[in-house]
């Protein structure tokens, strides 16, 4: 497939490195000169230019021959623009869009017929969607992309205590409806087998369906039952009065309006213009949440819940940490760089959110989504991807013993979705034609795993 990508920032390089990975035909286009000489050490076709240059596109980017064009510029206005010069060369678009102006459409609009635009991503969107999955279940994450629905994945860490550690997973007995699909440690990710022997200190991944038991869970792995119970969030801490904090605070008053909500802004100013556009239900604080009086004045910690959402990440890392630590129960940060996550992924927040690259993962898992390959994310700051896959007749998939398929290494199939039942197999298990079937694997390992249920 030929992808012409207008965008070569921080979402635009990560969308063109993973499509060069999987093998695309990868053009870009950039006005920045940095941007540009980044885009070039990959495998790809690089323009400097205006990217609504409706002559640079089709004259020199050869937009005419190109498949899908992906707009990701830090400007709506550009992508939109943009868009619409591809679509009237008859392109697939996808477009990065913020503004809510432009999201929002009345009734009998929409953004193809407007802006030539197929489908659109918004990181502010993709990141208050994963903060409000926390707010029903805090230490779960629900799994969108894929056809059955109410999939989730449990993140733990393991303790001393647990009476799962030295044993390999072979010889734990997990309840029904669940698996183990990742293991964490400092020296890297593994995508686990029978073999391996559960350490302390280990962050796992766990897959549930709905029908998972997660008290006999806690049992078996020594997870404490606060984590898996379903937790009744009644006081939240917003910091920032960013795009992200106020939208994040005005939806949760909506649709809660009996949690108390609080935004901590240092700024008077801004805070007094952020009181002004919330609805009174949110009480906006003059106040550093970087400031441990502050935090203790307000009552840090009978906070259930603390979002650090300003524009600065390191704000958000130091001031979760200091919440954590005066008591907040669970907290959440956003950071805008992959780099930082690994840094602070063992620091003891409780999750990292990256608007940017949930957005790389919505672009991708569009891009190449087929009739066999369908949903995809990205776990462990994209060290792990989980990809779900339809077995077809005719391609030696069927009527084959899991453990006679000569998987790539570092891949399991995790659970198969037969006819909407979650099925969690076995060695011994054999894959039917139209099983769609989810599986885990490294990032590296990605396009082998593509190519061998293509």
């Amino acid at each position: 497939m030929r992808v012409l990508i207008v965008g070569a920032g921080e979402v635009g390089f990560r969308v063109g490195r993973d499509l060069v990975f999987r093998g695309h035909e990868v053009t870009m286009v950039d006005s920045d000169s940095v941007a540009v000489k980044r885009a070039q050490t990959l495998d790809a076709q690089v323009f400097q230019g205006n990217a609504a240059s409706a002559k640079l596109l089709v004259d020199e980017a050869s937009l005419k021959s190109t498949d899908l064009f992906i707009a990701v510029t830090g400007k709506d206005v550009v992508n939109l623009a943009a868009c619409s010069i591809a679509k009237r060369e008859g392109c697939a678009t996808i477009a990065r869009i913020n503004n809510p102006d432009l999201t929002e459409m009345p009734e009998n609009y929409s953004h193809q017929e407007l802006f030539g635009v197929d489908a659109y991503v918004s990181p502010d969107e993709l990141a208050m969607h994963r903060i409000w999955q926390i707010l029903s279940r805090p230490a779960l994450t629900q799994l969108d992309h894929f056809s059955v629905g109410k999939l989730r994945i449990l993140e733990v860490r393991l303790s001393d205590s647990s009476p799962s550690v030295g044993r390999p997973l072979g010889n734990i007995t997990l309840p029904p409806h669940c698996r183990i699909v990742l293991i964490a440690r400092e020296e890297g990710v593994k995508i686990p087998d029978s073999k391996d022997i559960l350490m302390p200190r280990d962050r796992v991944l766990i897959l549930l369906s709905e029908y998972s038991e997660l008290d006999d869970l806690s049992d078996a792995l020594g997870i404490p039952k606060e984590v898996t119970d379903e937790r009744n969030v009644e006081r939240i801490m917003i910091a920032g009065t960013g795009r992200i904090a106020l939208r994040l605070a005005e939806q949760i008053s909506k649709e809660y309006n009996d949690l108390e909500i609080y935004i901590a802004e240092p700024d008077k100013k801004m805070a007094d213009l952020a009181s002004a556009e919330l609805p009174e239900n949110v009480r906006v604080l003059v106040g550093s949440s970087t400031d441990r009086h502050f935090l203790r004045e307000e009552g840090i910690r009978y906070e259930d819940l603390f979002i650090a959402a300003t524009d600065r990440e390191d704000l958000n890392v130091l001031s979760c940490l200091l919440a954590k630590k005066e008591g907040a129960k669970r907290t959440v940060a956003l950071v805008y760089q992959t780099e930082l996550e690994y840094v602070v992924q063992d620091t003891g927040i409780d999750t990292l959110i990256n608007p940017k690259r949930v957005t790389v993962n919505a672009i991708v898992n569009r891009a190449t989504s087929t009739d066999e390959i369908e949903g995809l994310e990205e776990l462990e700051g994209g060290d792990a991807s989980v990809r779900e896959f339809l077995i077809k007749s005719g391609n030696g998939k069927t009527g084959t013993k899991l453990s006679d398929l000569n998987l790539p290494d570092d891949t399991l199939i995790a659970m198969i979705n037969r006819d909407g039942e979650p099925i969690f197999p076995d060695s011994d298990s054999l894959l039917e034609e139209r099983d769609h079937v989810l599986v885990f694997t490294l990032k590296s390992k990605l396009p082998e795993v593509e190519n061998f249920f293509h």
